[in-house]
C-alpha cells in the first residue's frame, strides 16, 4: 500500500514538473512576435500611429498589434495573393491589405509612422531596393521594426564546414533565378545587417535578440536540433562579435530630413 502512494506521488511530481518545463521553454516563433510588439511599445510616441506590415502574409503578425492598438491605422502588403485574400476574410475591416511588391509599394511617400518587416528581407533579392522603399513611405524619425535570422549559426557553420559556402546566401546559388530558389536569399551577420540599414539613413534604437533554448515542442529531429543549437550558441558566444543569437530583432529610427 505504501508504495503504492509512494509511486502517486512520484508520478504527479513528475507530471508537474514537465509540464512546469514545458510552459517554460521559449517557442521563438510566438517570441518574435512578442519582441516586435515589445519594441514598439517601448519607442512609439503614440497609439493612433499608421502602421505597415511589408510582406505580411496572411496578417498573422499583426493580431497582437490590432488588440493592443485599436485606434492605429494598419496596412498590410504581400505579393502572394492567395495570402492576402484569406487575410481580408480574417481581418474583415480591422486592416486594410493591398496586393503589390515590397519594392514598388503603393503606398504614398513620407506618408507611414511605423513599419513592420518580419522575417522578409531575407527572401529578397533586391534587399537594397527594398530598404529604399522603406526609407521613402516612412515619415521623418519614422520606426522601422526588422526581425530576420541571423547568418551565424549552426546550420551554416556546418555547411560551411561540409561544402566550404554555407548555402543560404543569394551568391552561392546564381545558377538558379531569384522565382525558383526557394531558400533565403541572403542572412546576414548582426554586424553587417545594422551596417546595411545605417547605410540608408537610419539610427539603430535597440536590438533584442532572440537567444535559443531547447524545446520539447515538435517531433524528434527538431527537439534534438534545438537542444543542439542551444549548445551551439552558449559555446560559441564568448567567441563571436557578429551576433549569437539565432534571429535579429531590431528597431532603427529613419534619420530626421531624409
Amino acid at each position: 500500500m505504501l508504495q503504492i502512494i509512494e509511486f502517486d506521488m512520484l508520478s504527479r511530481i513528475i507530471s508537474t514538473l514537465s509540464t512546469k518545463v514545458k510552459t517554460s521553454l521559449i517557442n521563438n516563433e510566438n517570441k518574435n512576435r512578442l519582441i516586435n510588439l515589445d519594441l514598439l511599445d517601448t519607442y512609439t510616441k503614440q497609439r493612433n500611429f499608421t502602421l505597415l506590415d511589408a510582406g505580411c502574409g496572411n496578417g498573422k503578425n499583426l493580431e497582437d498589434i490590432i488588440l493592443k492598438y485599436p485606434d492605429a491605422k494598419i496596412i498590410g502588403i504581400d505579393n502572394f495573393k492567395p495570402d492576402i485574400d484569406d487575410a481580408k476574410k480574417k481581418f474583415a475591416d480591422k486592416i486594410d491589405f493591398l496586393y503589390c511588391d515590397c519594392l514598388d509599394m503603393k503606398i504614398n511617400s513620407e506618408s507611414i509612422d511605423v513599419v513592420l518587416s518580419n522575417q522578409v528581407i531575407e527572401h529578397i533579392v533586391k534587399y537594397e531596393k527594398y530598404l529604399s522603399e522603406i526609407k521613402r513611405i516612412l515619415k521623418s524619425d519614422g520606426l522601422l521594426i526588422l526581425s530576420t535570422p541571423n547568418f551565424h549559426n549552426p546550420k551554416n557553420i556546418l555547411l560551411k564546414l561540409l561544402f566550404q559556402k554555407p548555402i543560404m546566401r543569394w551568391e552561392n546559388n546564381k545558377n538558379l533565378p531569384p522565382n525558383e530558389y526557394r531558400g533565403h536569399v541572403k542572412e546576414f551577420y548582426e554586424d553587417e545587417l545594422i551596417t546595411l540599414i545605417q547605410k540608408h539613413n537610419f539610427k539603430l534604437l535597440a536590438s533584442r535578440p532572440i537567444i535559443p533554448k531547447p524545446s520539447l515542442n515538435g517531433n524528434i529531429p527538431f527537439i534534438l536540433y534545438r537542444f543542439f543549437e542551444y549548445l551551439f550558441f552558449t559555446i560559441t558566444k564568448p567567441f563571436v562579435r557578429q551576433g549569437y543569437s539565432n534571429n535579429h530583432n531590431m528597431i532603427f529610427e529613419k534619420n530626421k530630413n531624409c
